[in-house]
């Protein structure tokens, strides 16, 4: 059986800072001015970069897909 895809439309767009949010997530600012949460939250994602300060700063240059639209 193939595993399920989401045919999912974006852009991808560099992350360019993080900031946490009023609940305490991680937040990436991308490019292209939009924003998106980047949560370690197994077992459903495995972002266990982002916990910390290197991780974040590693990830700083990456790729990430936007799907807000067209740049702010």
């Amino acid at each position: 059986m193939k595993p399920i895809q989401a045919n999912v439309a974006g852009a991808m767009q560099k992350i360019v800072d993080f900031h946490m949010d009023e609940s305490r997530d991680w937040v990436a600012e991308l490019e292209c001015g939009h924003q998106q949460h980047v949560r370690h939250n197994p077992p459903w994602t495995h972002r266990h970069w982002v916990t910390t300060p290197q991780g974040r700063l590693e990830h700083v240059g990456q790729e990430l897909n936007c799907l807000a639209g067209p740049p702010a």
